[in-house]
């Protein structure tokens, strides 16, 4: 049975201009991809701060659908009219969409296969996509399909995602953070090729003259109970998502420096969190 993914959020881009709309704010190369592919995709601040992380769905030419890893949908939408200008693009959240986690047999059975890489499936309205780690897909539907809203179930769905270094980028952390820190030049999320965007320049002098100090980490932690998404980590780390693997134990994505990461197996430092591990680092 299907997981629902209760914070999914989806905003639509349609018209004859949409790609062209998408390409000059986002920071991936949107008129490269063609209609019936995905990728992911941010929207940067001038500053090269990820304002919001998700992944860009083009089933048409002239559609486009964005499922947020994080923030909201509306105050997206809010922001991005106010740079439509006389394009010929409407924005429009989509909650008459459910987003659902599914595995091989579900999403067969809701659009006839099972897609994979970069590639959409569609049937019936409903679109479906697979995602990093294990075989798991995201199916988005209007139709009714059976699913669970399971605790196990979406603990082990919020694993799946930060072994796969897919980082969840809560409100509280918008425009904070590069997107070199989030890992997301591993995806690729961002082009350093394409035309002007916002935050280009940041973003392109980072990538050819180097200097990136801080990077993408799966750690585990003990704690009393789950921190909030920007709880610290020493000085200068950052936890973005992370879920309770058993009771006192959690599992994270976290920003790190070299040297915070580098003292492992000790406490990386925080109040309120102890025996943290560095697991790994996503590069």
């Amino acid at each position: 049975m299907a997981l629902a993914l209760a914070t999914s959020q989806l905003l639509e881009l349609s018209g004859i201009d949409a790609a062209r709309f998408a390409n000059a704010q986002f920071a991936n190369d949107v008129l490269a991809l063609q209609a019936g592919r995905w990728q992911w995709n941010v929207w940067l601040s001038p500053q090269g701060r990820v304002r919001w992380f998700f992944a860009l769905l083009r089933d048409t030419p002239e559609r486009i659908l964005l499922w947020l890893r994080g923030g909201d949908a509306e105050a997206l939408r809010a922001e991005l009219a106010k740079f439509v200008f006389r394009s010929q693009v409407s924005l429009r959240v989509r909650t008459d969409l459910l987003a659902l986690g599914c595995d091989e047999a579900e999403v067969f059975a809701a659009v006839g296969a099972c897609p994979e890489r970069d590639l959409l499936a569609a049937r019936d309205g409903a679109l479906a996509l697979r995602l990093p780690f294990g075989a798991r897909w995201l199916l988005l539907t209007s139709l009714t399909v059976p699913s669970l809203n399971n605790e196990s179930a979406a603990t082990q769905w919020q694993l799946d995602d930060i072994h796969a270094g897919l980082p969840m980028l809560d409100a509280s952390l918008q425009d904070q953070l590069l997107p070199q820190w989030l890992g997301l030049d591993r995806l690729p999320a961002f082009s350093t090729s394409k035309g002007c965007y916002p935050g280009q320049e940041v973003i392109a002098r980072l990538h050819f003259k180097g200097g990136n100090k801080r990077w993408l980490h799966h750690v585990s932690f003990a704690c009393e109970r789950l921190p909030s998404p920007g709880a610290r980590i020493a000085d200068t780390g950052m936890l973005l998502n992370a879920v309770l693997v058993r009771a006192h134990r959690a599992e994270a994505l976290a920003v790190l420096t070299d040297a915070a990461a580098a003292s492992h197996a000790g406490n990386v430092g925080s109040e309120a969190l102890s025996d943290i591990q560095v697991i790994s680092r996503f590069s």
